[in-house]
């Protein structure tokens, strides 16, 4: 029964998050919905961060293996590594359109907090790091692990901040091509520097 009370809680929360973000992540509000005591939440969970930093982890892998099914749809014989790259940057766009107070969440509780962030929460970075890493390890000068994994984070990085500036606030009429177009010009750029396109 725990089990089902334990799921039921974090359906109410997932449904809550969605439709008003964090805010609306009171105990009151989530054990209302699922048909449980507030004092069956704190039970089950701790407390609302705990509670908070389950659905982020959930929200890192499906933000994951959404970025790894759009490289899934890629031909496996293309040469031109913009491709994969730039196929995982729209990914980005569309997880955050379609998700859009989910991955607030997990910014926001990412900013908040001090001191060494949960292990879990690394584990979950490096892996999707590690899809930008196996996508840039054909390109040439990018042959040192080293370098490769610096330029795999300074590239989510970029993709990042792009993303999380340009896209709410862009005035272009498509902002997702504008933020796209952005991105293009540094993820290229990085790209030509290493070796791995052609100069224009």
């Amino acid at each position: 029964m725990t089990d089902q009370n334990r799921e039921a809680a974090l359906q109410a929360a997932r449904d809550l998050l969605a439709e008003s973000g964090l805010p609306g992540l009171q105990a009151r509000a989530i054990a209302g919905r699922a048909g449980l005591s507030v004092g069956s939440i704190y039970k089950l969970f701790g407390d609302i961060e705990a509670l908070v930093r389950t659905l982020n982890r959930e929200t890192h892998r499906e933000f994951a293996a959404h970025h790894s099914a759009a490289l899934a749809e890629l031909d496996p014989g293309e040469t031109d590594v913009m491709v994969p790259l730039m196929a995982l940057a729209r990914a980005y766009i569309d997880f955050v359109i379609a998700n859009e107070r989910r991955w607030a969440a997990v910014l926001q509780t990412s900013q908040r907090r001090a001191g060494p962030r949960p292990p879990d929460y690394s584990q979950s970075e490096n892996a999707l790091f590690a899809i930008v890493e196996t996508v840039i390890e054909g390109v040439p000068g990018f042959a040192d692990p080293a370098l490769r994994a610096r330029a795999a984070r300074a590239m989510w990085a970029s993709v990042h901040g792009i993303v999380t500036i340009t896209l709410p606030n862009s005035r272009a009429e498509d902002p997702a091509a504008d933020t796209m177009s952005q991105i293009e010009l540094i993820i290229g750029a990085v790209i030509r520097d290493a070796g791995g396109a052609p100069q224009s």
